[in-house]
């Protein structure tokens, strides 16, 4: 049996643990919007674009090669996405048009295309990386769920799939008519609810259960689970508990008095982020010195409830994004090495190094883009501060989903306070889409005598 109470307000907010819940098919879209290798027809002839954006206008050619055409000027509205390009080669070409899409790689651009006189309507379509690193490739959807949706499912389980980033199980909902199978998430992974005591066997195929939820705005019988109760004796299932308040003590040390960024000898634990959900104060930060494209792409973000989200795809998130992940990370000093490991929980167990033997930072343009970046660190008394460059454009770096470029650089810095608190501060400079460096900071707790639990994302294998 279904019910279905009113309501009015649409679910939008996508943070730590909601990015999960927001993404769709489709890739997200990479840098600034005209980045990227574009192709289409003019008439009988196919064209190929490949644009660049040097944080002040766009660059590049028309038909890379011996008859390529260079971009000679360029303006764009950012408010209504218009674009206008020239570019000069054997003949003088003019495009005129818009771009779709903004925030998903499989963008278009419609317009005219002039040249010699002639006009031509077109469609250029940008053609997405399909590298094994960005996770490419076709994606279940990701639902979005609709608030305005409360209904209430009555049924029998027939499939549970304990897996990360959440997990999810199959209600048959028998109606007078004919029985409809829900698909039903919870908000939380498998491994988050190991760590309060639940299990695989905690709901089983036959139980029956009493569902209330959050539908899909679409007509799929897909829903999000905000209470799960057994109907036999009414037990609720999946409550998470209470936090326990993280200890106090001394600052760790090495035994020359450098702090250590993990546990004291012979004891464990990791960090976990200490940021509410979303974490508006930083990200308002940044909107307040993004250039116009940036901001119109994260309006874009927001209007289309964070569909595109690359880490609902298991995309790792790179940049500050790494220490808000809802498994925490730890630090494994390597000193006899000169490195720091830093070991994520969430995504599929990756790992960050950052180097501390003295090396100078690379040249942005020498270094091999990555999730991570090229990051090297020293001790300025008891913080350690990290500079970090060489980063790609298929992340996020921050949960509310503001862009970035190649060109980003990060400045971060660990301080330790006492056992359980890490001060995080990381300046922002990126200047092809930022118009000034701009900070964001928030703290860590130490979560004591215990280790990150095994975590993997899983979405692609549904």
């Amino acid at each position: 049996m279904i019910s279905v109470p009113s309501a009015s307000l649409r679910l939008r907010t996508c943070g730590v643990i909601a990015a999960w819940l927001c993404a769709a098919a489709g890739f997200a879209q990479e840098g600034h919007p005209l980045t990227g290798t574009w192709t289409g027809d003019v008439g009988q002839r196919h064209v190929t674009l490949a644009l660049e954006w040097d944080g002040k206008t766009v660059t590049g050619t028309i038909n890379p090669g011996p008859d390529a055409a260079k971009i000679s000027s360029s303006r764009i509205d950012a408010a209504m996405w218009s674009i206008h390009l020239e570019a000069d080669g054997k003949t003088h070409v003019v495009i005129d048009g818009g771009l779709a899409n903004v925030g998903s790689a499989a963008r278009t651009l419609t317009g005219t295309w002039t040249e010699g006189g002639a006009r031509t309507p077109i469609k250029l379509t940008r053609v997405d990386s399909q590298s094994a690193s960005s996770n490419s490739g076709d994606l279940p959807a990701t639902p979005l769920y609709d608030s305005s949706r409360r209904i209430t499912l009555r049924g029998v389980v027939t499939n549970v799939e304990w897996i990360n980033p959440r997990v999810r199980f199959a209600v048959n909902v028998r109606d007078p008519r004919t029985t409809t199978t829900w698909r039903v998430e919870l908000m939380d992974s498998a491994v988050a609810l190991e760590r309060n005591g639940w299990s695989a066997r905690s709901l089983k195929i036959g139980d029956n259960v009493v569902v209330q939820a959050m539908a899909t705005a679409g007509p799929e019988h897909q829903a999000l689970a905000t209470s799960v109760v057994l109907a036999k004796g009414n037990a609720q299932l999946f409550k998470l508990s209470v936090a326990t308040q993280a200890p106090y003590g001394p600052v760790p040390r090495w035994p020359d008095g450098q702090p250590r960024l993990g546990p004291p000898p012979g004891a464990k634990g990791y960090w976990k982020a200490e940021v509410s959900d979303p974490d508006v104060a930083n990200v308002k930060a940044g909107e307040a010195a993004a250039m116009p494209w940036a901001k119109a792409v994260h309006d874009d973000r927001i209007r289309s409830g964070f569909r595109d989200d690359p880490l609902g795809r298991c995309v790792p998130p790179g940049g500050p994004r790494q220490f808000l992940g809802a498994q925490g990370f730890q630090f494994v000093e390597q000193r006899e090495l000169g490195r720091i490991l830093v070991l994520l929980g969430d995504g599929d167990r990756n790992w960050r190094i950052i180097y501390t033997d003295g090396r100078p930072q690379g040249q942005p343009a020498d270094v091999v883009s990555s999730y991570y970046g090229s990051s090297v660190g020293h001790w300025d008394k008891d913080t350690l501060v990290v500079d970090s460059v060489g980063y790609n454009e298929k992340f996020w770096f921050m949960n509310g989903g503001l862009p970035h470029t190649e060109a980003l650089h990060l400045t971060e810095r660990f301080t330790r306070t006492d056992l359980s608190t890490l001060k995080y501060e990381v300046t922002v400079d990126d200047p092809r889409t930022y118009t000034r460096p701009w900070k964001a900071n928030w703290t860590m707790r130490w979560v004591a005598n215990q280790e990150i639990q095994e975590f993997f994302c899983e979405e692609k294998t549904s």
